[in-house]
């Protein structure tokens, strides 16, 4: 026959302080490592963020020299530029061919002078 104890059955459904121990360092360890990984997600979004104004900042800086270049072709466009000549009334007028020179360089100066020279 077992006999049961009153002093047992009282007793049996408390949590012993080892288990207590071991709960709390669960907790605080769950607890450290959650904040961890939202400090973390936090710098990886502002990271991200970050990294996507300057992707905008450099599409746009593209675009406005792109712009840029296309205003620069068309007032310099040979053409263009004739007729807003002719628009102003301006004395310039096309260089014929016969008034063409063709410049010489520092360096084909300096060889005729040294061996005229000699």
């Amino acid at each position: 026959m077992q006999r049961i104890y009153p002093y047992k059955k009282r007793y049996s459904a408390r949590v012993g302080f080892g288990l207590l121990v071991w709960m709390v360092a669960f907790a605080v360890i769950a607890a450290a490592m959650g904040v961890t990984y939202a400090v973390l997600k936090n710098g990886q979004v502002a990271e991200s963020t970050e990294i996507s104004k300057l992707n905008r900042e450099i599409a746009i800086c593209h675009m406005n020299a792109n712009q840029y270049r296309a205003k620069t072709d068309a007032l310099t466009n040979r053409w263009a530029m004739r007729d807003r000549l002719s628009q102003n009334g301006s004395t310039l007028r096309d260089i014929q061919h016969n008034q063409i020179e063709i410049a010489r360089s520092s360096r084909e100066e300096a060889g005729i002078r040294s061996t005229a020279s000699r």
